[in-house]
């Protein structure tokens, strides 16, 4: 069989035909854009790895000085999630992922709870019970000129951003149309809302092709 005729029957019409439509059905063109787009997701990983890691940890430190070290098993905390009948439900998933754990294990339920349960935590729900107090000591780099409503409103759409590339990545689906230098780039801001310019800079440092950083690589190089 023919290796294009091989490719397009492998990745199915409906996944390839919109890189052969983003390059004018050049099947030569479509089929390097669409290893272009596998290897930059994969550039991607580990920063999306990274932001989700340090989002969770600052989280975790706020509702530990709220709710105690334990605070997968507080109920004072659980009152605070919302209990929803149709989509995700934050209740159950903590409630899913502390079970099997005992209770000087809340770094065991942290790795287990879903992204979008830590996303739920940057709700408006959670002002009053938890960043009125601590949005600044969870998330030191903020603009303090601005209110607590507003910078949590930041980080909340970053997050989402963040997390919508994410899935789209899991599901192996093309990124190549989208603003990718802007999604670098919030990837970025989250972690440097949390810490220093030093940190992120170490970061780069393990992922270097030559003297660039490996992302910024397929940034610069795309077909």
């Amino acid at each position: 069989m023919e290796l294009q005729s091989e490719i397009r029957q492998a990745l199915s019409d409906e996944r390839f035909g919109r890189y052969l439509t983003a390059c004018s059905n050049n099947v030569e063109k479509a089929c390097t854009l669409y290893l272009w787009n596998m290897q930059i997701s994969s550039a991607f990983f580990p920063w999306l790895s990274v932001a989700e890691v340090v989002l969770r940890n600052r989280i975790h430190l706020a509702l530990s000085q709220v709710h105690g070290s334990e605070w997968p098993w507080s109920m004072g905390f659980e009152r605070t999630l919302p209990q929803r009948r149709q989509g995700f439900n934050p209740v159950e998933e903590l409630q899913h992922s502390r079970r099997g754990y005992d209770t000087d294990q809340t770094g065991k339920v942290i790795a287990d709870l879903k992204f979008a349960f830590w996303q739920q935590m940057l709700k408006a729900n959670q002002e009053r019970p938890l960043w009125n107090g601590y949005l600044f000591t969870a998330f030191p780099n903020l603009d303090r000129t601005l209110s607590v409503r507003d910078n949590r409103e930041t980080i909340y759409q970053c997050v989402d951003k963040i997390r919508e590339l994410r899935n789209r990545i899991a599901h192996h689906e093309p990124i190549f149309n989208r603003n990718l230098k802007d999604d670098y780039q919030n990837i970025i801001k989250l972690i440097g809302i949390c810490h220093s310019q030093e940190f992120i800079d170490w970061l780069k440092q393990g992922q270097q092709v030559g003297r660039q950083p490996l992302l910024e690589f397929f940034l610069s190089n795309k077909p």
